[in-house]
């Protein structure tokens, strides 16, 4: 199916934007199911309405275009395919947080990256690799603004700390404005990576390690439209959704997408 089971035409390789689905998921620390992931986001993307009543646009027109799935369980050969993949503005679907680092790749010069996320994910490494997804962080090198976070390591606490590059808002101490300030302080470009795991688990519970006291919808699509009003958004991926049986989560997360699509059309510098 198209995404949205949009019409051929609003949906072809052409369109304003690219939805890339990656069913990678490599040595994860807890929960597993996060390969299935993107299957499931785009399986209930076509219950959603063509009208956004929030942002009154219909995106589609643009064209949304679901680009083939990456199916690959070598790391370093998931990186490479995400890397190339990579065209024109793309959102793509995890897969643990692992698929970022391609994705990052892919872009070149100087942006910074808003990362919402219950952990700091600034591991040396985890489970033998540099390359898991507890470690994707170490791979930023970018400024970078982390929001939501609510559970690291002590060493994690203590560099990160220390790094100049890094700005990290704790869940338990949310301040919008300070938020704000910080994503505005980043370069002109972004790259925006979400672990859905940054929200509450009230609102989204299939996740390989859901944190209690997370951030609801509004809190994250408030700083996602201040980040497209102040920035140009280069990329942005969703990821780590580990379903179950439960389809309403799927579907929050396919509106999700489309609130982005939206902010796209409408912020777009």
């Amino acid at each position: 199916m198209n995404w949205m089971n949009l019409p051929k035409e609003y949906a072809g390789p052409k369109s304003a934007v690219r939805i890339l689905p990656v069913a990678y998921e490599h040595n994860v620390t807890f929960g597993k199911g996060a390969s299935r992931g993107p299957a499931a986001i785009i399986r209930a993307s076509k219950h959603i309405e063509y009208y956004d009543e929030q942002y009154d646009c219909e995106p589609f027109e643009k064209g949304i275009y679901l680009a083939p799935s990456i199916r690959v369980d070598k790391t370093e050969q998931m990186i490479r395919n995400v890397k190339s993949a990579i065209k024109g503005f793309t959102i793509m679907l995890g897969g643990d947080h692992a698929v970022t680092i391609g994705a990052l790749q892919a872009h070149n010069g100087e942006f910074g990256i808003v990362h919402f996320d219950a952990h700091s994910d600034y591991r040396e490494q985890w489970n033998g690799s540099q390359y898991n997804h507890a470690c994707v962080a170490r791979h930023f090198n970018k400024p970078t603004v982390q929001i939501g976070i609510r559970s690291q390591d002590a060493d994690e606490a203590k560099e990160l700390k220390q790094n100049k590059l890094f700005k990290t808002h704790y869940a338990w101490d949310h301040n919008e404005n300070n938020i704000k300030k910080d994503i505005e302080d980043l370069p002109e470009s972004v790259y925006i990576t979400i672990d859905v795991d940054v929200f509450d688990p009230s609102l989204i519970r299939q996740t390989g390690t859901p944190e209690p006291g997370g951030l609801l919808w509004y809190d994250v699509l408030r700083l996602l439209e201040h980040t497209f009003k102040q920035k140009k958004v280069i990329g942005i991926d969703i990821v780590e959704f580990a379903p179950e049986r439960d389809e309403s989560e799927a579907y929050t997360l396919a509106r999700l997408v489309y609130k982005i699509v939206c902010l796209r059309h409408k912020f777009l510098k």
